[in-house]
């Protein structure tokens, strides 16, 4: 892992694909996960791009969010800006989810940075709450749960209903092995500041409106109707976005389905000029 230093708060990164020509593809990760949840993805990708991966705040190796405030995706934001500037100053963004929030808010404050943008299944949960509230409510109820079950000190139904929500269907948090329900349970408080971040996400249909970048927007087949339906939102309103469906797979496909993801963000990113 690379280190990048801002003052007091280090960002660690994986790196990939070293010496390929053109702008890095900077891959952001869901929410409490890490950029090891690239590995698959970034593996492929490195074939034709070079790949960075880094760990946002209170993930991973990198720092704790330090604020002041809650952390917010404009926070995350500058933090990968600050990568993107030492790596040559643009890059393409890919984020998934918690990381499509963050690498939305980049593509719209530093628009001169980013050079292609593939989002999957992003969280635009306020632009969703009043688009669609039906569809807002089922992520409102799972979202609710977890922060009350943090709040009581008892991760395990928290993260039970996430996990059966995210994975569609009853019984996902059971089939977990007793490690990764442990590595979950450490990650709460992590999760808790996602959804924080998640609440006060700024983004609006006109800031989708001048979104500049060329962008895909992905999600999985079976993924859950308010992702889908966030994904509907963002490709009606932004002005240069296609859509593409990965065959199989849910909210996690950067996991589950790393060739098929990896093979349509390098279809997008191939596509463009310079």
């Amino acid at each position: 892992m690379a280190v990048l230093a801002l003052g007091a708060v280090r960002v660690h990164y994986a790196e990939a694909g070293a010496g390929r020509p053109g702008p890095p593809v900077v891959l952001l990760h869901s929410g409490s996960n890490s950029g090891a949840q690239w590995g698959g993805v970034a593996a492929r990708l490195a074939a034709d791009f070079p790949v960075l991966a880094p760990d946002l705040y209170n993930c991973g190796e990198t720092s704790p969010w330090p604020g002041p405030g809650p952390l917010t995706f404009d926070a995350e934001a500058d933090l990968v800006a600050a990568l993107v500037e030492r790596a040559g100053g643009t890059a393409h963004l890919v984020g998934h989810s918690y990381g499509g929030g963050v690498a939305l808010r980049l593509a719209l404050t530093r628009p001169g940075s980013v050079r292609g943008l593939v989002l999957i299944e992003p969280p635009a949960y306020p632009l969703l709450a009043a688009r669609d509230p039906d569809r807002h409510g089922e992520y409102a109820g799972t979202r609710d749960a977890f922060l009350a079950a943090a709040a009581a000190g008892d991760p395990a139904p928290a993260w039970r209903r996430f996990i059966d929500h995210y994975h569609g269907r009853a019984g996902a948090w059971e089939a977990l092995s007793e490690r990764a329900r442990r590595s979950l349970a450490a990650r709460t408080a992590a999760q808790v500041a996602v959804y924080q971040a998640q609440e006060g996400n700024p983004t609006t249909a006109a800031d989708l409106a001048r979104l500049g970048p060329e962008t895909l927007v992905l999600h999985g087949e079976t993924t859950t109707p308010a992702e889908r339906a966030i994904c509907d939102l963002i490709a009606r309103a932004a002005p240069a976005c296609r859509t593409a469906v990965i065959a199989g797979a849910g909210h996690m496909a950067p996991l589950t389905h790393p060739d098929a993801v990896a093979r349509a963000i390098a279809g997008h990113l191939a596509g463009l000029a310079g």
